[in-house]
């Protein structure tokens, strides 16, 4: 297996990057671009990438949104973000990071605020997107996700979450940590919703969420999945937070390789 780090310069942003290649990669097989969550970073995903990347036989890219750990920091006065966002994250950086790496047809990976933008992506191009797998992604504000934001700033305030954060996001640790409750607290936020975006969705679409999410509902899952315009296939996954490639890495694994349609097992 190669693993490469690297920067890729998107809209005149540094976006850190790393790409997996398994040794026995498929030919033409298209890349699986992840998509962090709101706090996460490259070595926030851990070991999942590899695992991914060995189980698919695909290379697999990740990247730190900016903002995040070795990124280029927000800009002045983008804390709280806008309230359309994720709109940025998908026309601006991640078009333009697929369009700088030269990713023909990505398949995209992401977790919650990285699935919500995947979902986004895939809705606003559609042609330019192989399939989509989403774990626990909003497309829209609920009481819970609210309420597990607020539980969670009480946890920065009064623990060491903070220093554990600074290892990954270093000098951006409370910028990256207000990104993400300033935004979603705030009270222009609580009606954004993507719902009516679902229908231009056509790729083969995988919807995973634990039951025990603390951060939404199966409401999401439903939404998404009857509101999409392409084919899809929920996953809810018992004794599952709300990371459930860390709670049920082999659930998540298989599910991804049924999507994809990979039948016959990796070599060791």
């Amino acid at each position: 297996m190669k693993i490469e780090n690297f920067y890729a310069t998107v809209n005149g942003i540094s976006l850190s990057c790393q790409r997996i290649i398994p040794e026995d990669v498929r030919p033409d097989a298209p890349t699986i671009l992840m998509l962090h969550e709101a706090l996460g970073t490259i070595r926030m995903w851990r070991d999942f990438p590899a695992k991914l990347a060995t189980a698919t036989r695909h290379p697999v890219v990740v990247y730190e949104r900016r903002g995040h750990g070795r990124s280029d920091p927000h800009a002045e006065g983008d804390i709280p973000r806008a309230i359309d966002f994720h709109n940025t994250e998908s026309d601006v950086y991640l078009h333009g990071l697929i369009t700088e790496l030269g990713l023909a047809k990505p398949i995209l990976f992401g977790h919650s605020d990285g699935a919500t933008i995947a979902l986004k992506y895939a809705a606003r191009f559609p042609d330019n997107v192989t399939a989509v797998i989403s774990e626990a992604a909003h497309v829209f504000v609920e009481d819970v996700t609210v309420a597990g934001i607020t539980e969670a700033a009480k946890i920065y305030a009064t623990t060491d979450w903070k220093t554990k954060l600074q290892r990954h996001h270093f000098a951006q640790t409370d910028d990256v940590f207000r990104a993400w409750v300033d935004t979603w607290r705030h009270p222009d936020f609580l009606d954004w919703n993507m719902v009516d975006e679902l229908a231009n969705i056509t790729c083969p679409l995988l919807v995973i969420q634990g039951d025990d999410d603390q951060f939404g509902s199966d409401e999401q899952v439903h939404t998404i999945c009857a509101h999409t315009g392409g084919p899809v296939t929920k996953m809810l996954i018992k004794d599952c937070g709300h990371i459930p490639h860390f709670d049920q890495p082999d659930q998540v694994v298989k599910a991804s390789l049924n999507h994809l349609g990979i039948t016959e097992p990796a070599s060791a």
